[in-house]
């Protein structure tokens, strides 16, 4: 991925991190404007399965710096495989914030 030099730090960080976290997921984000794109994000929640979904509402979340997506710790704890609770308890232990 090529990154828009004009996005702050912490932006570019971010995208890094989806990168190498959930790389499935970003398609969802334009790092151009930056912003994700709701249209995508609307579309995406309604096709993926049940632990992708978790995983891009936990993202948006994140982007967003607030639960805007309904994102739920004990669905993720009940729902998500060990790698991909391992990207949020690794996220709650040092928080990146875009």
């Amino acid at each position: 991925m090529e990154l828009n030099t004009s996005l702050t730090a912490e932006q570019a960080a971010f995208a890094v991190w989806l990168e190498e976290k959930a790389p499935y997921l970003l398609s969802l984000f334009d790092f151009d404007l930056p912003g994700f794109l709701p249209e995508k994000v609307e579309q995406y929640l309604g096709v993926a399965s049940h632990g992708q979904a978790i995983m891009a509402r936990f993202v948006l979340g994140v982007w967003r710096h607030q639960d805007q997506f309904d994102f739920d710790f004990i669905e993720a704890a009940s729902t998500l495989d060990k790698k991909n609770m391992k990207v949020i308890t690794d996220w709650l232990q040092n928080p990146l914030w875009p």
